[in-house]
């Protein structure tokens, strides 16, 4: 999965292994998950997108590793988890382009004979130019964390899962019914 999500090559074995872990792919090539997810996004213009799957029972090292793990039933004393896939992704649309200078001529001036149309320009390049290290950041950023995350299912425990998920309750604000007379 540290590949670009259209071209995913997934051998057979992966996609059971991802699947009795509660993560599928759809038929355009997605990966969705049993237990929904949640979506961050970054000043960085990354979007992280944590995958929520399959409950899985016990404790210690046989989870984390994913040794012995148990995705059924299990007593009530069984410690209870949650698989989770992290992938993430850059949104251009964090940085909107800024405008090109209409002209490069200032650079074959000194800086002492610029006009106010030569400041301007400058003003714009160096503008445009932060954007450019933004997006090239925030690309590389992403990049590097998918190539990290790609490897693992993490395990979190049930308690940290319902933490981070939302209600109905949660979401939804009763409206507020003035008086205007």
């Amino acid at each position: 999965l540290k590949e670009n999500p259209a071209e995913q090559k997934v051998s057979q074995a992966e996609v059971r292994s991802l699947q009795s872990r509660g993560f599928y792919f759809s038929r355009d090539g997605r990966l969705l998950s049993n237990e929904g997810e949640i979506q961050a996004h970054t000043t960085e213009g990354v979007n992280y997108i944590l995958r929520f799957g399959e409950v899985v029972y016990g404790s210690g090292l046989a989870v984390t590793a994913g040794d012995n793990a148990d995705t059924g039933q299990q007593e009530s004393s069984a410690a209870q988890n949650r698989y989770l896939f992290i992938t993430t992704d850059f949104d251009a649309a964090t940085f909107p382009e800024p405008k090109k200078p209409t002209d490069t001529d200032y650079l074959k001036k000194a800086d002492s004979i610029w006009t106010d149309e030569d400041r301007n320009n400058k003003s714009l390049q160096n503008a445009h130019g932060l954007w450019q290290r933004n997006v090239e950041k925030g690309r590389r950023l992403s990049s590097e964390l998918n190539a990290r995350f790609a490897d693992w299912y993490y395990v979190i425990s049930a308690e940290s899962f319902e933490k981070l998920r939302l209600t109905r309750q949660d979401l939804v604000v009763k409206k507020e019914v003035t008086d205007e007379s």
